[in-house]
């Protein structure tokens, strides 16, 4: 359960327009199952979801995912990581991240076997836009 200090920080309107996003996309990107913002620390702001997912534990796994990239991308000196990218048998998992000077986020998008990368990562990328003016 999330704590009050916790709903404190996050700004109203960033959580009613991650949620908006997360419609959004789950509703016009072909081949997606599950759109979820969190913040860097691994706390769920939204979700969309047409597929049974566990939103906590995805949420906590995708703040790791990104910090993960982000170190993988400073060692190797390519600057700031934008988006990770899982490629599975059932599909792809695209973690990107939301630059925020208030509020760290990343937008997670879970898309089946049908859905096309370039379409996910282009709309996710839009997305996370879009939350970064709020």
């Amino acid at each position: 359960m999330q704590s009050e200090a916790f709903h404190a920080h996050v700004p109203p309107a960033l959580r009613a327009a991650a949620q908006a996003q997360a419609e959004a996309l789950l509703r016009e990107v072909s081949g997606m199952r599950a759109v979820l913002a969190a913040t860097a620390d691994g706390f769920e702001l939204a979700a969309a979801l047409a597929a049974a997912v566990d939103t906590a534990r995805l949420a906590a796994l995708a703040s790791s995912i990104a910090a993960i990239g982000e170190v993988v991308s400073a060692e190797a000196g390519m600057g700031d990581s934008r988006t990770v990218i899982v490629e599975t048998a059932g599909g792809l998992v695209l973690v990107h991240r939301v630059p925020r000077s208030d509020v760290s986020c990343v937008l997670t998008a879970l898309a089946g076997p049908d859905a096309l990368l370039g379409q996910v990562k282009f709309q996710l990328a839009a997305a996370a836009s879009a939350l970064a003016q709020i």
